[in-house]
Order: C-alpha cells, then sequence, then structure tokens
C-alpha cells in the first residue's frame, strides 16, 4: 500500500510511532537503513522517552555494509546508524549484529547474519530507496535472493554513495541481506522522500518494465511505501 504525507516530517513521525510500537513485540528484532532519508525517524524515536524502558530487549540486524570499509570509517552503514540511532538510546554492542565489511571472507559474513536471523527473525524492517531503485545493496537486475549476499555495486550507486565519504573513495561491491529476507519481515516500511526522489517513484508505480528491486516489495498487505508528496508529486493523480 502506498501512504502519502504532506511532508517529510509527518512521514517521520509516522515511522516513528510505528518503530515504537513494534518495539512492544515480544522478542523485537529491528532490520534498519542507513543514510539520510529514515534519519529524522530515528531522531524522533530516540527522543521519545518511553521506548528507553523497553530498548534493552532490541537486537538489530544489518542490512548492508560497504566491502572493505571498516564500521569505524565515516560513511560506513553501521557509523551512519551509530549515530544517528543507536548511541542516542545508548544500545549495547551485544544488542547489534553487523555485516563485516572488512572480514577476511565475506561469504561467511553472510552465513553469520543468515544464521542469526534464523534464530532472531526480523519483526520490523525500515527501508530506503535508492536513485536507481535498489534496496539495500540489491542492484537493478540482482535475483531476490533469501540470503545475504555479496554483490558488485551499481555505478550509480558508486557515485551517490560518495556524499557519505568527506574524501573520494573506491567502492565496487557491498555485502547485503536478500530482498526475500526483507519481504519475509513481520513488518516492513519503505520510507521515500524529497522530489530528488520523485523521478524513481514514478517508475516504481507507473513502470511494471523498469524490474527495480522495490518493485519486488510491493503487493504485500505487511509492506507500506510511506512517501511524503514531493516525492509522490507524479504520481499523486493516479
Amino acid at each position: 500500500m502506498i501512504k502519502i504525507f504532506a511532508t517529510e516530517e509527518e512521514v517521520a513521525d509516522a515511522i516513528a510511532r510505528e518503530m515504537k510500537e513494534h518495539l512492544s513485540h515480544e522478542h523485537p528484532v529491528f532490520c534498519l537503513a542507513s543514510g539520510s532519508t529514515p534519519q529524522k525517524s530515528y531522531l524522533k524515536f530516540a527522543g521519545d522517552a518511553e521506548i528507553h524502558a523497553r530498548i534493552q530487549q532490541l537486537k538489530i540486524v544489518s542490512l548492508d555494509e560497504w566491502a572493505g570499509i571498516s564500521r569505524e570509517s565515516e560513511g560506513s552503514c553501521y557509523q551512519m546508524l551509530n549515530q544517528d540511532l543507536f548511541s542516542l538510546v545508548h544500545l549495547d554492542p551485544r544488542q547489534i549484529e553487523f555485516f563485516d565489511g572488512t572480514a577476511p571472507d565475506l561469504e561467511q559474513e553472510c552465513l553469520r547474519i543468515d544464521r542469526f536471523i534464523d534464530r532472531h527473525p526480523i519483526t520490523f524492517s525500515l527501508m530506503g530507496v535508492g536513485m536507481n531503485g535498489h534496496i539495500g545493496l540489491n542492484e537493478p537486475g540482482c535475483p531476490m535472493l533469501d540470503h545475504s549476499s555479496v554483490v558488485d555495486l551499481s555505478e550509480t550507486t558508486k557515485t551517490v554513495a560518495q556524499k557519505y565519504f568527506r574524501q573520494p573513495t573506491a567502492l565496487d561491491r557491498g555485502i547485503t541481506l536478500g530482498l526475500s529476507q526483507v519481504a519475509d519481515s513481520k513488518r516492513v516500511i519503505v520510507a521515500v522522500t524529497g522530489e530528488r526522489k520523485a523521478g524513481i517513484v514514478k517508475e516504481i508505480f507507473t513502470n511494471s518494465e523498469a524490474k527495480l528491486p522495490a518493485q519486488e516489495l510491493l503487493g504485500y498487505e505487511h509492506i507500506d511505501f510511506f512517501l511524503d508528496s514531493e516525492a509522490a508529486k507524479y504520481i499523486k493523480q493516479r
């Protein structure tokens, strides 16, 4: 389902409310996208005093990471989430199971995260959509896998991702959950905000031939796309 909100602020409010609601799950396991789109949602969630009594039961599982980039590096997916959420709610490192992009065997990293999800099924996922329609680092043309994998990055992703780093950074591969693992979450929100995303939003919802990763999450009752009016400007009349 598509839910269109007037502003990015309203999208963030709605997401923060859902995060709080799903924190009440008996065994909450969140899979969360990093980047600029969810930042306001995380800040609002972390600023809710009522969540802190329950935050100790939360587990976080990684969505993706840049291959070859350490988690301490500015621009890593871990570093962004740590800055925008983990540090704000004082998560214990033992609550976080994250891909290590510098592991000597990335295939074993995939197995490690897959086994974690087998033991701790994801109860809530918050995804963003890349400028090329990717989800996590599932790039256009990637199959809908039910396991984590090491992937080659598209030229669009390599270029857009430079905004997260202070200096030009070589990015060739990533490690990511499969789209089926995301879809298997008990609840999924895909957030897309800002006029810059309006073009890809139009492709997702009006061009069935585009075969974009984000389109693989359409048609599920438990998956909603939350859009602000700017991102939805080409589809509001449909």
